[in-house]
């Protein structure tokens, strides 16, 4: 048998594809040229459908969330005289006591927190683009936080938890990884 996306050969009772991970029914259909093809099961390959398109989702939030982060820093130091003072003559980071130093500080801190958010978005698609096994777990949390920033992060964390959160997912999600991992091993020894 061969696979109809990949194109690689299965060996006789496999559930998913070794090299592209697509799930396969038990029996197997012709196709064109007289070859095996083996389907796809359209209700149980959920996290195989969407995981290409879920982890380019985070890998473009966690690129923007890092740009609105720079911006906010160096427009910042530009516009707002007071954020220049940043690492003032006393020592302290934020300068002076005052109001214009809980500014910045609020505006500082912010900043790390979405630097740091948009890194694990980063980890995450790089987690689900090499479909590790502990990008299941991350996305899942990393899903439930995003889901405070409406409207786009409130319909990326839905659609995550939609992809990544079910029980079928997670053996799916476990069947994929352990596939992946096989077939590094055999690429190396190779």
């Amino acid at each position: 048998m061969y696979c109809d996306r990949c194109g690689s050969s299965l060996s006789a009772g496999s559930q998913f594809c070794s090299v592209c991970g697509k799930a396969l029914t038990p029996g197997p259909v012709v196709g064109p040229a007289g070859t095996v093809v083996a389907r796809a099961v359209p209700s149980e390959a959920r996290v195989q459908r969407h995981i290409q398109l879920v982890a380019g989702l985070w890998a473009a939030n966690g690129i923007l969330r890092l740009v609105e982060v720079c911006w906010i820093l160096v427009a910042g130091r530009l516009f707002f005289p007071f954020m220049r003072e940043w690492g003032g003559t006393n020592g302290w980071p934020f300068g002076r006591w005052g109001l214009d130093s809980l500014i910045w500080g609020g505006i500082y801190t912010a900043g790390i927190l979405m630097g740091v958010l948009g890194a694990a978005h980063l980890l995450l698609a790089w987690g689900l683009f090499e479909r590790q096994p502990w990008a299941r777990t991350l996305g899942i949390v990393v899903s439930f936080l995003a889901l405070l920033r409406m409207p786009f992060g409130t319909a990326l964390g839905i659609y995550t938890l939609w992809v990544l959160l079910p029980e079928s997912s997670a053996r799916e999600y476990e069947v994929i990884s352990r596939g992946r991992g096989q077939l590094n091993s055999v690429r190396t020894s190779s």
